[in-house]
């Protein structure tokens, strides 16, 4: 495998909020999504591109070498492009540097330092769906959730990566949590992704236990065949419903689940 240890392709508004607040790449309000004019300026003022593949290569000296060249030549192909080692990132807070830690299992803040500081109470959630590794499903993908952030008027954060066999699509939802227009936005911007994909056959891989319910309700196949079976386990092991009923949309049967459950149109 060439691309080893969860390598990922992230947009630019990642990358430029871990370097620097959102108030240094536009003077647009939060409800105001940057323009393209904006993120072409912010991938300058990084001297990073718009899209930016941060991924490691490990083994003995020749075998690391090999990868990387492999790496590159197929990388460089993309018109613009340009190629990096951690030498050559000698800047404050590199997100290359700050990767490179997590990859070598070393635990680091710096990762997370865009939630310090892109916006006032920073914070995120995750939309993560799962498909096949392919180009049109991924640009497919991107176009689909660009979209919807512009109807909820926020930011778009998003990161492809790429596994053994599958495309992980991890889309952040960056929020001033104290702004309680943004939460209302932010939860019905997540759901309507949850529904769009699902269309699409694409489910999440995980999800916020706000969501968990409407995210198990696309897991549909042969009349939630999927979910049937784990509520026969969940019952079978745990008949009074005492482990953490609901987790992942599992309840138990002593549970009245339209109580309960958050589903879909549920936005507080």
């Amino acid at each position: 495998m060439i691309l080893q240890n969860a390598a990922s392709l992230r947009h630019i508004a990642l990358d430029a909020s871990h370097y620097h607040p959102r108030s240094e790449y536009t003077a647009s309000p939060l409800d105001v999504p940057m323009t393209e004019e904006e993120l072409d300026a912010a991938a300058k003022k990084v001297n990073l591109g718009r899209w930016v593949y941060i991924g490691a290569v490990y083994g003995p000296e020749p075998v690391r070498k090999a990868l990387l060249e492999v790496t590159k030549k197929e990388m460089c192909k993309v018109p613009g492009s340009r190629f990096f080692h951690l030498e050559d990132r000698t800047e404050p807070h590199s997100t290359l540097h700050a990767r490179a830690e997590t990859m070598k299992g070393v635990p680091t803040w710096d990762e997370l330092r865009w939630l310090k500081h892109w916006v006032p109470n920073c914070t995120f959630l995750s939309f993560s769906p799962i498909s096949k590794v392919d180009g049109k499903v991924a640009m497919r993908q991107y176009e689909m959730a660009k979209e919807r952030f512009r109807e909820a008027k926020l930011d778009f954060f998003g990161i492809f990566s790429i596994g053994m066999r599958e495309m992980h699509n991890v889309v952040c939802v960056v929020y001033n949590r104290e702004d309680a227009d943004m939460r209302r936005r932010v939860q019905w911007l997540i759901r309507t992704l949850i529904r769009d994909y699902a269309a699409n056959g694409w489910g999440e891989f995980r999800t916020h236990i706000g969501l968990m319910d409407q995210v198990a309700d696309t897991y549909d196949f042969n009349d939630h065949a999927l979910r049937r079976l784990n509520e026969s386990i969940k019952d079978a092991l745990d008949p009074n419903g005492i482990l953490a009923p609901g987790k992942s949309g599992i309840w138990p049967k002593g549970y009245d689940k339209t109580k309960w459950a958050l589903g879909e149109d549920y936005i507080k």
